[in-house]
């Protein structure tokens, strides 16, 4: 249960920041993906809930979280895909358009499942098959998505994209060592190809850099001991919540951003100051 000291979208005034948008969540089904899709619907866009359906619980997610935000009056569908391949990505985006006419924004929290295991995992003891793991579904994911959605938001001459990096991507960790890997490959990508998208295509590329936020995937991976003492070294006294995300997401998919490409903004409640 959130205290009175935890922020909630809830409990901000919406604007209609996003109003006429079409957006497309990557990973929707997640913690952070799924409080992103519903801030969006919030603030006016239609939203597509973006989900790999590798077991059923996916697929059963994917279909709550439509089925509750058209109950609740919003515009919302399904989209499945294994984001690894390109033609299965490809064939996504192109239903949103077909139904909606447009592709304004793409937020791809898509991210191999954590576990435990592999945080613990000596970094130089990995196959090739265990590095490519992450970098599959974080990194060559998240491309797919950029190239998917480029000719559709260069119609418009506008567009957002937002790639989901880590904390750690900036001051370095051998812990999950996969993950920071495929992760810091999307941050180096946003710095990589935010001018030529912009020049050529009108689209904002940026990424967010999360540090440690409250989900029930961090959680698995700690002790309450041991959460205890991660979330004590946090300057601002807590984890963060998915909604804090979903809310950076929201400033870099407006037009309150607009003057913003190519950065990638540290969330982590002032662990790192880069």
């Amino acid at each position: 249960m959130q205290s009175a000291s935890q922020p909630s979208s809830a409990n901000v005034r919406h604007e209609g920041l996003l109003e006429g948008h079409v957006a497309i969540i990557g990973g929707g089904t997640s913690g952070m993906g799924e409080t992103a899709a519903w801030r969006f619907a919030r603030e006016g866009a239609k939203v597509a809930i973006h989900f790999s359906g590798s077991t059923e619980n996916s697929v059963k997610k994917a279909e709550r979280i439509v089925d509750e935000l058209t109950k609740s009056g919003f515009e919302a569908m399904s989209i499945r895909a294994g984001i690894t391949e390109y033609g299965d990505v490809k064939r996504c985006v192109d239903e949103v358009v077909s139904r909606w006419g447009k592709v304004s924004s793409v937020v791809d929290f898509a991210g191999l499942p954590s576990s435990f295991e592999f945080w613990q995992e000596d970094p130089l003891d990995l196959s090739d098959e265990d590095l490519l793991s992450a970098v599959g579904v974080d990194f060559i994911g998240s491309y797919h998505f950029i190239r998917a959605a480029r000719e559709y938001m260069k119609k418009e001459h506008y567009g957002k994209i937002v790639l989901i990096s880590s904390s750690p991507t900036i001051y370095g960790d051998d812990s999950g060592y996969r993950y920071i890997l495929a992760k810091d490959l999307n941050r180096i990508t946003v710095k990589s190809l935010a001018t030529k998208l912009i020049r050529e295509y009108g689209i904002y590329l940026n990424a967010i850099a999360p540090g440690t936020i409250d989900t029930p995937a961090n959680r698995v991976n700690y002790s309450k001991e041991g959460w205890g003492e991660l979330v004590g070294a946090i300057p601002i006294g807590r984890a963060g919540l998915p909604d804090e995300i979903a809310g950076v997401a929201l400033f870099l998919c407006s037009h309150l951003s607009d003057f913003v490409v190519g950065q990638t903004i540290v969330a982590d409640g002032g662990e790192i100051r880069p």
